[in-house]
């Protein structure tokens, strides 16, 4: 169980940070709604992957696994929404931190 969330919380962190990349590096990109192409890079990479949270519950529990990769990718595609906010408000802290000193 630890190992799939793991997996999942590197999945979210690469999403993120290859939804970034992208939009800084391809300006077209930023016309797109963040979560439209975070939900498209999540499924791509659960799918190039071959990993999915249903078929890490267990053997036999999902009979097909590109819905495994559709559900997996836009769970991680919102995780990394969460972890985009996590890291802006651990920055925003580290900053106020360092003001009061």
């Amino acid at each position: 169980m630890w190992d799939a969330l793991t997996t999942l919380l590197y999945l979210a962190v690469a999403v993120e940070f290859i939804t970034e990349t992208l939009r800084q590096g391809l300006p077209f990109l930023k016309r797109l709604p963040a979560r439209w192409l975070a939900a498209v890079i999540g499924v791509l990479i659960c799918y190039l992957t071959g990993r999915g949270l249903l078929a890490a519950a267990g053997e036999g529990f999902i009979r097909c696994p590109y819905a495994d990769y559709l559900l997996t990718g836009l769970l991680i595609s919102r995780g990394s929404g969460v972890m985009h906010d996590l890291i802006n408000a651990f920055s925003g802290l580290g900053r106020r931190l360092l003001k009061r000193i």
